[in-house]
C-alpha cells in the first residue's frame, strides 16, 4: 500500500534552508551559546551586542545589532513561533534574515 502525501512548507524548502530552520528550532545550532556550553568553543556564550546570551530567540527577535537586517524582513513585529513554525513564506523570511545577517546557524 502506497500513500501520496503532500509536503508541507517546511519539505518543499531547499535543503540549506531546512538545515537552518531545524538548528535554530532546536538550539543545535553555531551560536555562541550553545558552542559555549555544549563544546566549550566559543570563549562566551554571549552575543557580540554584550546584552544577552546568543540564541536563536535573541538574535531573531532583540539583537540590536541585526535591527537593521530584522526591519528590513519583517517590518512590524512578529513573534518568534511564526519566524520559526509559520507559513512557507514566514520560513523564506526567517532564511533570509540569515542570510542577509551573514550568520553561520
Amino acid at each position: 500500500m502506497t500513500t501520496t502525501q503532500c509536503p508541507d512548507d517546511y519539505h518543499t524548502m531547499s535543503r540549506e534552508q531546512q538545515v537552518n530552520l531545524i538548528r535554530l528550532r532546536t538550539g543545535h545550532n553555531r551560536l555562541n551559546a550553545h558552542m559555549n556550553r555544549k563544546f566549550k568553543l566559543a570563549p562566551s556564550p554571549t552575543c557580540a551586542c554584550g546584552q544577552e546570551d546568543q540564541t536563536a530567540e535573541h538574535i531573531l527577535q532583540r539583537c540590536p545589532l541585526l535591527d537593521e537586517e530584522r526591519k528590513e524582513v519583517w517590518p512590524s513585529p512578529i513573534p518568534l513561533q511564526t519566524k520559526l513554525y509559520g507559513s512557507r513564506q514566514e520560513l523564506e523570511k526567517t532564511t533570509t534574515f540569515i542570510t542577509s545577517a551573514g550568520l553561520i546557524v
